[in-house]
């Protein structure tokens, strides 16, 4: 009794007990290996044995299968109320063994086994306050189709193979065999793709070239259900492609021969084409020529119909020319413009661009609410001004801005001219003319802005007109302190134009 084999019989008693979790006499028995393996399609069955002197009437059997952090409960009777239920992933999938309950079997038969069923099952037995269980790991694989080989395309001077097999999982191996059976030296290119039923589809092809070994085997081996699945072929020498050797010098004179001919013929007829060619060069030059005489005459044509008109809008601006006279009280004005210098502001830097600016402006004291108006500005050499025409309202004033005015300008800042509709830059340059027209166009709804001495216009807007009958339309300017100070500038008032 004393003996070390005694020792070691009774601490594997113990150990098999608690792994069988012991209870009152009572215990789940498992297999001596808890992992068994199921085949895809077929069905497979979970065992489950409980060792007791009597199983009562009254009990519960539940198989759970666990899923990364959650378990689901495939099939569950209960004694009691002599009923199954299955979880909708199994329904129609599991059956228990109704008849060997009392004897202690509790195990699952699982029908149609898929790829999704792999992983871990516990059978958990409850009955006289106490519960048992045992966990089973159920691996699942697959044996495919026989693998097809197939001639796939010549490769230089050798050929292509591909083998194709279907029907596989878990992913299998794939090996390419010479006619001893040993692996080949040729480096094989696989694929396996997951086909919708969850089973493995394998594409892998290699290259032969002649002089290799022309029997080739092609095996598709299962490590989970140890099956191998082969093919084998014989590649004659046939199918490579060869070429005689008076074949290749007979190419090779028809190509020199070609190459002869094609040189001759191109040399002739680049001959005839630089003859034709200079004909055809001279009568173009004259025709062209021709036509770029005739385009340019067309262009200062336009350029001058162009100029006309602009000459004529202007005159007929002009026409409709009025005396202002501005208030002598300047008032302050905030205006969306570009660089607009702040009244309060001691440096000389302009505004950001867009920012709201208080600027001093001389208001005119003529108001117009109808018709076509026209005056002058004389700017000068100054950097910087705003001029244009704003719009009052009806509405009481507020203390130190004009109420509800709406202005539209042009402002000079560093050398750029900008128009207060969207900030937009006219132009960068040295101003050739000191006299700014400004057109107030009631009729239309726009407002024009012209160069005087050049007669052209620099920007038109068009005019937000109020639904306030009481609105009227001022001339406005900045006023600066100095000599350079933009003014009004007397327009001779001509003959309105008639109209034809």
């Amino acid at each position: 009794m004393g003996s070390p084999f005694w020792w070691l019989t009774a601490v594997h008693i113990l150990t098999f007990q608690c792994r069988s979790c012991l209870i009152t006499g009572q215990f789940i028995s498992a297999p001596p290996n808890s992992s068994i393996t199921g085949v895809i399609g077929e069905g497979v069955l979970l065992p489950c044995h409980v060792v007791a002197d009597e199983i009562p009437e009254e009990f519960s059997v539940q198989w759970i299968f666990h899923e990364q952090s959650q378990k689901t409960i495939v099939s569950r009777y209960d004694g009691k109320n002599k009923k199954e239920k299955q979880d909708e992933r199994y329904q129609g999938r599991t059956e228990f063994f109704y008849s060997e309950f009392r004897a202690g079997n509790m195990s699952l038969r699982l029908k149609n086994v898929r790829s999704s069923d792999k992983g871990s099952y516990t059978c958990v037995v409850s009955f006289k306050d106490t519960y048992h269980d045992v966990l089973i790991e159920l691996q699942v694989a697959a044996k495919g189709g026989v693998p097809s080989i197939f001639l796939r395309s010549h490769v230089k001077q050798g050929i292509g193979l591909t083998c194709h097999a279907a029907g596989w999982f878990p992913k299998p191996e794939v090996i390419w065999l010479d006619g001893q059976g040993q692996v080949r030296k040729e480096l094989p290119t696989t694929e396996m793709t997951m086909m919708p039923a969850g089973l493995y589809s394998v594409i892998t092809s290699i290259s032969l070239n002649p002089g290799s070994d022309m029997e080739v085997s092609c095996r598709i081996v299962n490590n989970a259900l140890n099956t191998i699945s082969e093919s084998r072929v014989l590649i004659s020498d046939v199918f490579f492609p060869s070429i005689s050797n008076w074949l290749i010098i007979f190419l090779v004179i028809l190509c020199l021969s070609m190459v002869l001919i094609s040189t001759v013929f191109s040399k002739l007829r680049s001959n005839y084409k630089k003859t034709v060619s200079s004909v055809k060069v001279k009568i173009d030059m004259e025709e062209e020529k021709k036509e770029l005489k005739s385009m340019l005459a067309k262009s200062k044509l336009k350029k001058r119909i162009g100029r006309l008109k602009t000459e004529l809008d202007f005159w007929e601006a002009r026409s409709h020319a009025v005396p202002i006279t501005v208030n002598a009280d300047c008032q302050v004005l905030e205006l969306q413009v570009p660089g607009a210098p702040d009244v309060g502001s001691n440096t000389s830097e302009p505004a950001v661009s867009n920012a709201a600016s208080t600027v001093p402006v001389l208001v005119g004291k003529e108001g117009f609410s109808a018709g076509k108006h026209y005056w002058e500005v004389e700017v000068g050499q100054q950097q910087d001004w705003v001029l244009g025409v704003l719009r009052k309202t009806g509405r009481p004033k507020e203390e130190g801005f004009l109420p509800g005015e709406h202005y539209w300008a042009l402002h000079r800042s560093q050398g750029d001219i900008f128009s207060s509709e969207g900030d937009h830059r006219i132009a960068k340059q040295q101003m050739s003319d000191s006299v700014i027209g400004v057109h107030v166009d009631l009729e239309e709804g726009q407002v024009s802005f012209y160069e005087a001495k050049q007669m052209g216009i620099m920007v038109s807007m068009p005019l937000r007109l109020g639904k306030d009958p009481a609105e009227m339309f001022y001339p406005f300017l900045s006023k600066k302190e100095g000599e350079h100070t933009p003014a009004i500038h007397p327009v001779l008032i001509p003959v309105p134009l008639e109209t034809l």
